[in-house]
């Protein structure tokens, strides 16, 4: 499971025509590489967006090495599919969800996509 130590939004942009959230996630555990996450609003029931992650990239970059911000070299990884695997205890789907639900309720972020998405 990705620990998430710190979540901010960067940016809004698009993605396939879809307004989405670009969110950097420091990762809690020393070994895990940073991630972007896209993420966008999918549906409205109640009165409340229901949101879903629709892009994850792994971002290894270095500072030190990689002083540029940008995807054109090895640094960043799309994972969107292979982020979240199957353990004993929880399966992908699962896993992916947990995932999620914690980085929809760090800090106020649930509140900015409201804002942005009119939620």
């Amino acid at each position: 499971m990705y620990y998430i130590k710190d979540a901010k939004i960067r940016r809004f942009t698009e993605i396939d025509g879809v307004r989405c959230a670009e969110v950097e996630v420091r990762p809690g555990a020393a070994d895990d590489p940073e991630l972007l996450v896209y993420i966008t609003a999918n549906s409205q029931q109640d009165g409340q967006n229901d949101y879903d992650m629709v892009r994850i990239i792994r971002n290894d970059a270095d500072l030190e090495l990689d002083w540029y911000d940008n995807n054109l070299h090895s640094a960043f990884e799309e994972v969107t599919d292979k982020a979240f695997t199957d353990s004993t205890h929880i399966t992908a789907g699962e896993e992916r969800e947990k995932f999620k639900r914690e980085l929809l309720s760090y800090g106020q972020l649930s509140t900015e996509f409201a804002k942005e998405f009119g939620g």
